[in-house]
């Protein structure tokens, strides 16, 4: 059993967990079969979730979770209250029984955070290191492939394994970006709030008047789906399963792809906004396994959409939109354009500023929250006919 802490944005630690509870059977045993192990009770921080679980199902968590920013296998911890104590236990941690330390040139990278401590200097703790490293024969590099992350909470030290690599808002199909865009780990607790709502198996086209890079919409269209083809620091652990060292590891994972992914339209004034959308369309349908995505991309002045032209018997239409805001907080032509669409929607999920304010007919306010974009308090709501 291995202790892993699962890190996402500072308020979404519920909403984590309700993810995490969703995909936790696509996940596979070392048979290679849905697990039938139960989901483990959570111990929720702020900033993260954490859970005593197998550790060829918490690695797997890497795959599913859009909400995530990184997935750490707590090491080990230990008591230390002055430095030369943290040196003598550090020394007796032994890295080899996870890490192959040749594989990683007898190199990590190590991040240092410390609340509350003696030990509350950075510099001096990263030098207690380097003297236990070298003891050891190993080097602290900003180069290497596996991050040690030291964790010094009062006086216990928790030294955590990060299994992810790049944070996982890098999902690998968003190479073309423009101003601002949304972080996708951000874009994936939107799609998650909404599918809360409106259910999985609903037939839902979604509209993005503002679509930008597209963020949105590719996280709604592979929100059912496993990130299989990043790269990953934990299958290069020591103590990988062997069922992930087969070549063929990946067609374990069959269930996703019966579900047919959402469709939907992405709007933007900006040419060069749908030309990123169409270039990174070719890696995510690579990632994702989806060759037949029903996207349609259109250079057009969303004052001047018709929904009429997207209405199928069946289906609902939503608006679900991250609009310019930020330095444009007193731009009231996005608001202006939201007020006129939603009234023609079946619903509309939205980030906004907190003073903007709508006022509709035939949709109503199911649920507003508190939202941060790149330090911006803003809202995020939801309007529904329903």
């Amino acid at each position: 059993m291995g202790r892993f802490f699962i890190s996402v944005q500072p308020g979404h630690e519920e909403a984590l967990f309700r993810e995490i509870k969703n995909f936790w059977f696509e996940m596979i045993d070392l048979d290679g079969l849905p697990t039938r192990q139960p989901v483990p009770e959570p111990q929720i921080v702020s900033g993260g979730v954490q859970l005593e679980t197998q550790d060829h199902l918490g690695y797997q968590i890497n795959f599913f979770s859009k909400l995530a920013g990184r997935v750490l296998l707590r090491f080990t911890s230990f008591e230390s209250r002055y430095y030369d104590q943290f040196e003598k236990n550090l020394e007796k941690v032994d890295f080899s029984k996870v890490l192959d330390l040749e594989f990683h040139k007898n190199q990590l990278n190590v991040k240092v955070e410390s609340h509350k401590s003696r030990l509350n200097n950075d510099k001096n703790i990263l030098e207690a290191v380097q003297n236990v490293f070298k003891k050891k024969g190993l080097k602290i590099s900003d180069e290497a492939v596996q991050t040690l992350f030291i964790r010094i909470e009062k006086d216990k030290v928790t030294l955590s394994l990060d299994t992810s690599g790049e944070h996982l808002h890098r999902r690998g199909y968003s190479a073309y970006r423009g101003e601002a865009p949304l972080r996708e780990t951000l874009a994936g607790y939107m799609i998650f709030r909404l599918f809360e709502f409106t259910g999985h198996g609903s037939e839902v086209f979604i509209i993005d008047p503002f679509a930008g890079s597209g963020t949105l919409l590719f996280e709604a269209m592979s929100a059912d789906r496993p990130n299989l083809e990043r790269s990953y620091p934990w299958l290069n652990f020591k103590s990988v399963p062997k069922l992930f060292k087969s070549p063929t590891w990946k067609k374990n994972y069959r269930g996703y792809s019966e579900i047919p992914a959402v469709s939907g339209a992405a709007i933007d004034k900006d040419e060069k906004s749908i030309s990123n959308i169409q270039k990174n369309s070719v890696d995510f349908k690579r990632l994702f396994q989806l060759e037949n995505i029903q996207l349609n991309e259109s250079v057009a002045d969303s004052s001047q959409l018709d929904l009429k032209t997207f209405k199928k018997d069946g289906r609902q239409l939503w608006i679900v939109t991250n609009p310019p805001y930020g330095m444009r907080l007193a731009d009231e032509g996005a608001r202006t354009i939201l007020q006129k669409l939603g009234e023609e929607a079946d619903g509309l999920l939205v980030i906004h500023p907190e003073k903007w304010n709508f006022n509709f007919k035939n949709i109503s306010l199911k649920f507003t929250e508190p939202f941060n974009n790149q330090g911006l308090k803003l809202k995020l709501s939801l309007f529904s006919k329903n």
